[in-house]
């Protein structure tokens, strides 16, 4: 994870797989608060407004957003190279919707796309943590990329796409 010991005015977090941008940072009550707000499709309107005490902050699942080259690389190199386990469990699955990791997330998709692709189809439940995961990241990717999440989710879409083109389908039996 990223350094968030020192949040900054325009600083931009993740947190629950929402978009975040520090507004404003005061000294209140004797604590250094840092504010933030949700933001939309990167525009400039609030949608939710939060405070958390800069000391507070490292205790989080916050992170600071990846930038254009981190996931450039993570949808790219990364994302060919990481190994999955074709065996995880639905349970090992739904695991990686609590956490902001964004590695997780990508390497989770890349298992069930591998898992959809072998078999042609999926069983609902991996369908709904493979929306929830793209929905998750399609979030930081629409940031990243400045554009709207239909978008970024087949920025996704596609370089999950790329990595199945040399792997064999099951035969049908």
């Amino acid at each position: 994870m990223t350094n968030l010991s020192n949040l900054k005015v325009n600083d931009v977090i993740i947190r629950f797989g929402q978009v975040y941008k520090v507004f404003k940072v005061e000294e209140k009550d004797g604590k250094d608060m840092v504010f933030y707000k949700k933001i939309f499709n990167n525009s400039k309107r609030a949608i939710s407004i939060f405070s958390i005490p800069q000391s507070s902050v490292e205790k989080t699942k916050m992170r600071k957003a990846l930038t254009k080259k981190e996931m450039d690389s993570l949808l790219g190199k990364e994302l060919k190279e990481m190994e999955v386990d074709l065996e995880a469990s639905l349970n090992t699955l739904k695991t990686v919707l609590h956490t902001d990791d964004p590695t997780e997330v990508v390497k989770t998709l890349k298992l069930i796309t591998i898992l959809k692709h072998k078999a042609d189809k999926l069983p609902f439940s991996k369908k709904e943590v493979y929306g929830s995961l793209l929905k998750r990241l399609g979030s930081e990717v629409a940031y990243v990329y400045d554009t709207d999440q239909d978008e970024a989710k087949e920025i996704i879409e596609k370089a999950l796409i790329k990595i199945t083109k040399d792997i064999p389908k099951n035969e049908p039996k």
